[in-house]
């Protein structure tokens, strides 16, 4: 197959944020031993981008880098190290940058073969979506059938997942959101109780009201993208024995975790890590994500899209995630579709 020498990419120079990104012309990445390059049909956004952007995640590549994470499309090359990939395999990938371009050069640990009926639009707005919720939801709540769980930002582009994902468990799921638009779409997910937190005077002490009066006056675990004090408050609905799963901090502010009470209760606390799981090619992991792959193919989950906009016109993408309008994924249409 014929390559171009250069490709499209969305480029971060210094850390200022996702404004002073460019669309720019840069040398087409090589592979290196173990990597697969993809090329692009569609990226999807993520918080973590933003985030990642203004310096203030936890992974800090060296700049100059390609922002985004999550891409879908289809192999034109691959490393002589690679194995379970070959070119011509419609893919996607949640690597920590490089998905905002024509060609995406992902280490193959981070990628899943799509199976054929799911778009690369759908893939690329539930690759980070579906690996995150396996592993936060599966892995480390552990969560059975029959049981509840608390998922805080409950509409963006994971959270609209973990419903659809905590009722393919059979999990009595209990959304957390800001707003009325997203506590609608919360329900219309399949959210057995939602908890709206505008005009909250005190989360820590009004999302445990606000969901015992939903009839669940403990529940088995809570899957925590907030942060702050509406996760401190979430944490504190937890039964005795149950789990407390740190997937983000999309406020901002860390949750005040007081150890006397996480003694008193019993309550285990978990970080889920996607990227340690993925690169230890965890098997209990990639069993969980082809299975919800397979899910996503025949209807039983469902992407989220809020919306869709060409790459050249990323900003308006970012200013509806960064302005918390986005309901579901922000999607980047990159080269050709299915």
């Amino acid at each position: 197959m014929s390559l171009p020498k250069s490709m499209k990419a969305l480029v971060l120079r210094d850390y200022a944020g996702w404004q002073s990104a460019a669309v720019e012309d840069v040398p087409l990445p090589v592979p290196g031993e173990r990597d697969v390059l993809i090329e692009v049909a569609a990226a999807s956004l993520n918080f973590a981008d933003l985030l990642m952007m203004e310096g203030k995640y936890q992974v800090k590549p060296d700049l100059p880098f390609i922002a985004g994470r999550d891409a879908a499309g289809v192999v034109v090359a691959a490393g002589p190290g690679v194995t379970g990939f070959k070119v011509g395999d419609r893919v996607c990938t949640q690597d920590s940058t490089g998905a905002f371009a024509e060609y995406d050069c992902s280490p193959d640990w981070s990628c899943t073969v799509l199976p054929p009926e799911i778009g690369f639009e759908d893939a690329a707005a539930c690759a980070t979506a579906i690996a995150t919720m396996a592993g936060a939801m599966k892995l480390r709540a552990d969560l059975k059938l029959g049981q509840s769980v608390i998922i805080t930002g409950a509409t963006g582009g994971v959270g609209s997942m973990a419903i659809q994902y905590a009722l393919l468990l059979g999990v009595r799921p209990i959304a957390v959101v800001s707003n009325e638009e997203k506590a609608t779409l919360a329900r219309s997910l399949g959210a057995e109780a939602v908890v709206l937190t505008a005009g909250m005077a005190d989360p820590v002490q009004e999302v445990r009201l606000a969901i015992r009066e939903q009839g669940f006056h403990h529940v088995d675990a809570i899957i925590d993208m907030v942060g702050g004090n509406v996760g401190e408050g979430a944490l504190r609905c937890a039964r005795p024995g149950g789990r407390y799963v740190i997937v983000g901090f999309a406020s901002g502010d860390l949750p005040a975790l007081n150890a006397g009470y996480l003694l008193v209760k019993d309550v285990m606390v978990f970080g889920s890590s996607l990227q340690r799981l993925m690169r230890a090619r965890d098997p209990e992991l990639t069993q969980a994500v082809h299975d919800a792959f397979a899910a996503l193919a025949v209807g039983k989950l469902k992407s989220q899209i809020d919306e869709i906009f060409p790459l050249s016109d990323f900003a308006a993408g970012f200013e509806r995630m960064a302005g918390r309008q986005a309901l579901g994924k922000v999607v980047f249409s990159v080269g050709a579709a299915d």
